[in-house]
């Protein structure tokens, strides 16, 4: 088992570092948002496609190398958390996963809140032009706008909440 705890602590030290890469550019696209580069935006969603599809490859890695640890410990179960693993371990095994997964949660965190304040500023920037569009055409007469799922988004924005936004 030691040897597959050795491979775990590795696999959660890479997907720290591609969660890092993650959160770098994350933070980039924040910056492109904010200063309306639509060039460097397709150019951050193709790395942030690659670096989602390291990220999968890790986390599939990872959940083979938990299976092969829970098969070795009857006292884990079926799909073990990290954290029951972790609880297992002894010496500087478990410290050195336990940091490695402590890390990689406030990444993942720092993540979630970079990506929910990109996403508010997306929606900011789309009802600013669902209003102009609003304002040029009439919300009778606009072109048809389409929600992310591509369904219909009829207009719901009038001028005045163009001028609020400005």
């Amino acid at each position: 088992m030691q040897h597959v705890v050795q491979e775990m602590t590795d696999n959660i030290h890479r997907t720290a570092t591609v969660y890092e890469q993650i959160l770098d550019t994350e933070r980039h696209k924040q910056q492109a948002i904010v200063g309306n580069e639509i060039d460097a935006l397709g150019e951050i969603v193709a790395r942030e496609e690659h670096l989602v599809a390291l990220a999968t490859d890790l986390e599939t890695e990872r959940l083979a190398l938990r299976d092969r640890i829970a098969s070795s410990d009857t006292r884990l179960g079926t799909n073990p958390r990290l954290r029951q693993v972790i609880d297992l371990l002894d010496g500087p095994d478990r410290e050195a996963l336990a940091q490695k997964h402590q890390h990689l949660v406030g990444l993942a965190g720092q993540i979630h809140d970079v990506n929910r304040t990109n996403f508010q500023l997306l929606r900011s920037s789309l009802d600013l032009l669902q209003g102009v569009i609003d304002d040029v055409f009439g919300p009778s007469n606009a072109p048809r706008t389409y929600d992310p799922a591509g369904r219909h988004n009829p207009a719901t924005h009038s001028p005045a909440r163009v001028n609020h936004v400005l």
